[in-house]
């Protein structure tokens, strides 16, 4: 089965651009005042996207000869699901941020977001292989609580912390703290 692609007005924006479910944005034929009493007919286009820092697609939108960069995930969901209920933030099911379709995005909160990050391996302490000290970030020595939500946590160091507080001494978790440590005694 074939889905089509539908385009509904961007939220804030009708009469001048749409969104389709499948992520794209375009602008609208539409009258254009240029002064003096003269008009022109602007043609429609789509619109190009551009990577937002995040990873995230934004479309550069014009109202009022302002330029408005919005996160096309967003509009998306605003004009086929609604406004972002509070408290909520748009996710994409399958941790790829470029993929705007509406059958990949949702509402949901902040917290549910991380942990897609996590599952997805896109947190970026998901993708780290080593802690500061140098230990090796993998199961055994990992804290399982840290796993479920992304983070990589040593458990090596959390050992020697340990240690070390048992044995009433001072714990660095790199050599600069360490350095530090000696300087300032």
């Amino acid at each position: 089965m074939q889905s089509t692609e539908e385009f509904r007005p961007v939220p804030g924006y009708a009469g001048q651009y749409e969104v389709s479910n499948t992520g794209v944005v375009r602008s609208v034929d539409r009258i254009v005042y240029k002064g003096q009493g003269m008009t022109r007919l602007q043609q429609g286009r789509v619109i190009a996207l551009n990577r937002h820092q995040g990873g995230y697609m934004i479309a550069h939108l014009y109202t009022d000869n302002r330029r408005t960069a919005k996160l096309v995930h967003r509009m998306v969901l605003e004009a086929f699901v609604g406004t972002c209920p509070e408290g909520m933030e748009g996710c994409h099911n399958d941790g790829d941020p470029t993929n705007n379709h509406l059958s990949n995005l949702r509402w949901d909160t902040h917290a549910e977001n991380n942990r897609d990050q996590g599952r997805h391996r896109t947190h970026k302490e998901s993708r780290k292989t080593h802690c500061p000290r140098g230990h090796s970030l993998v199961s055994p020595n990992l804290e399982r609580a840290q796993l479920l939500a992304g983070g990589r946590k040593c458990r090596a160091c959390g050992q020697e912390y340990a240690a070390a507080r048992r044995r009433g001494e001072p714990f660095s978790k790199t050599e600069a703290d360490k350095r530090f440590a000696l300087i300032m005694q």
